[in-house]
């Protein structure tokens, strides 16, 4: 009878303990403190639950970073309305930290938890062209954006950063900020519309999908000249959340035109080519805060937003693959 030395070319390896998961996925070994033997599996993406906000459940926050280093800013709650509010997030729990300058929602916020810009938005029911940076411990005003506008996508850095549509009036145009100024970009998008998502992590390699009005399925890639038009997402949405870039993204949460809620809990995932059905988040939401990266889709963070009855301010955190250990039955 062939046994694994004589099939793989190496013996079982006998450990007292489990290996990392990250380095072992596919391997065999024998774990001789349970006397089991075991493999590492790699799955799909999935949700865990995060740390809740500091302050109330608010809707059409904005989000900078990583999964364990973000940065939120902003929002809306009744009662409080336009918020000001900045928080910070480790990897477990959020901190409050400096305000924004001027309270507001739904503007355009791109970079890292020690360098971030937060432009537009609406305040008091007015979109604003006021556009601020973060150093890591406050927010300083920088030069104005060169129109009002909010509800669009942003992506980049705090010294390279694109805005991305927006409304009121609904529009394409794209602008461009490189740390000091704000120019317009050489190009718009094919389809005009706002609350978009996920936008990225990189200027010049974008990604835009869903959006309204009505509730829209397409989406299109930047390359940092123009932008193209892809394959829809399988879900047509608004005010939905995400991150990437133009060759691997993934869009969360928003609003649904059907369906029992209409708040989406869905997921969808980019490879560059198409979009894919991925594992569904915690509690269905529109108009969510996220942040992730640098680049790619193997962690990322989402939080806020209006659904399940009401404002949230729990965060969820998204990480593929999904690594587990599992015993192999010998019998």
């Amino acid at each position: 009878m062939a046994t694994y030395k004589g099939i793989q070319g190496y013996s079982v390896q006998v450990l007292s303990s489990d290996p990392p998961t990250a380095i072992s996925v596919g391997q065999l070994w024998y774990n001789s403190t349970d006397y089991n033997f075991k493999i590492t599996q790699a799955g799909g993406g999935a949700w865990a639950t995060g740390g809740n906000f500091t302050r109330v459940g608010s809707t059409d926050v904005r989000m900078s970073g990583t999964q364990t280093a973000t940065l939120m800013a902003g929002g809306y709650a009744p009662g409080v309305l336009d918020e000001a509010l900045t928080e910070k997030y480790d990897g477990t729990s959020w901190t409050e930290v400096a305000d924004l300058n001027l309270a507001r929602y739904n503007g355009f916020m791109a970079g890292t938890q020690t360098a971030s810009v937060f432009a537009g938005g609406v305040s008091i029911g007015v979109n604003q062209v006021k556009s601020e940076t973060w150093n890591g411990t406050s927010w300083a005003e920088g030069n104005n954006m060169t129109i009002a506008r909010a509800g669009g996508g942003s992506a980049g850095t705090q010294t390279s950063m694109i805005a991305i549509g927006g409304h009121t009036p609904v529009n394409g145009a794209c602008y461009t900020y490189d740390g000091s100024c704000w120019a317009a970009s050489p190009a718009s998008l094919n389809t005009a519309r706002y609350s978009g998502g996920p936008a990225g992590a990189s200027a010049t390699s974008a990604i835009y999908a869903g959006g309204a009005p009505g509730y829209m399925a397409v989406s299109e890639t930047f390359n940092g000249t123009s932008w193209s038009e892809g394959h829809n997402l399988n879900v047509a949405r608004y005010a939905l959340g995400g991150f990437g870039i133009a060759t691997e993204a993934l869009v969360c949460a928003g609003y649904k035109p059907s369906g029992s809620p209409r708040d989406a809990n869905e997921t969808e995932t980019y490879d560059g080519t198409s979009w894919s059905t991925a594992s569904v988040m915690g509690t269905a939401r529109y108009g969510v805060g996220a942040a992730g990266g640098p680049g790619g889709i193997s962690s990322g963070i989402i939080g806020g937003g209006n659904g399940d009855g009401g404002l949230n301010k729990a965060s969820e955190e998204w990480n593929s693959p999904v690594y587990t250990i599992k015993t192999v039955t010998v019998s």
